[in-house]
């Protein structure tokens, strides 16, 4: 049906309605809603094979997402929104790149405070900020080997990133900004955590730099 790139689209995780611990990568273009079929990193044979099977033989609306700059290619299936209850998933949409935005600053202040203040600090950190995220009740971060999982994930290679709302997103830059401060003793931080932000695909840098200029807690990190 279409094959688009990155800044065509919407990318975001919503809950599975029949599965509350598992998320569904979720892409929107146009008014129309798709959901992840697979991943094929950057074979673009493979991909290419899937869509126009789907498409050629078996009359799916799909769409073939092209990512240069990930070096990944990926098929989604249209589905309706009823299918995915739709006030759910207008609960919980949040565009892909702040959340993945909100991670590299996370993953970057715990890289410095471990680099700098060392490895008892930083288990301290880690302790802190769990309190926060359970407090706050964030999926997918229930324990400290979840939150272990987090630190260590590539926020821009996978579709597994958690399906955090805007609310969640708040606490988390609000709740981070202090810790950082309280631990460093000052705001030196801020500067390599926006640079962690250069690693992200320029289309999407700019969006996550043009929301933190605007949402409350984000205002905290310019």
């Amino acid at each position: 049906m279409f094959i688009l790139k990155r800044q065509d689209v919407e990318i975001s995780n919503v809950q599975n309605p029949q599965n509350r611990t598992q998320q569904i990568a979720i892409l929107q273009y146009q008014g129309q809603t798709f959901r992840l079929l697979n991943m094929f990193g950057d074979n673009r044979e493979e991909a290419l094979a899937l869509w126009r099977d789907l498409t050629d033989n078996k009359g799916k609306a799909c769409v073939l997402l092209d990512e240069p700059e990930a070096r990944r290619f990926s098929v989604w299936g249209k589905v309706k929104m009823d299918q995915l209850e739709a006030s759910t998933i207008i609960d919980q949409i949040v565009e892909r790149s702040l959340v993945q935005g909100c991670l590299l600053l996370l993953q970057s202040i715990y890289i410095e405070i471990e680099d700098f203040l060392g490895n008892r600090q930083a288990a301290l950190f880690k302790q802190d900020i769990l309190k926060v995220m359970q407090k706050g009740k964030f999926p997918q971060v229930e324990n400290a080997d979840a939150l272990e999982q987090l630190l260590k994930l590539d926020p821009l290679s996978s579709m597994q990133i958690p399906s955090w709302d805007d609310n969640k997103l708040q606490i988390l830059l609000g709740e981070l900004y202090q810790l950082a401060q309280s631990y460093f003793g000052n705001t030196g931080f801020l500067e390599s955590a926006r640079e962690s932000l250069n690693e992200m695909p320029t289309n999407d840098r700019t969006k996550v730099l043009d929301w933190l200029k605007v949402t409350p807690k984000g205002k905290l990190w310019r």
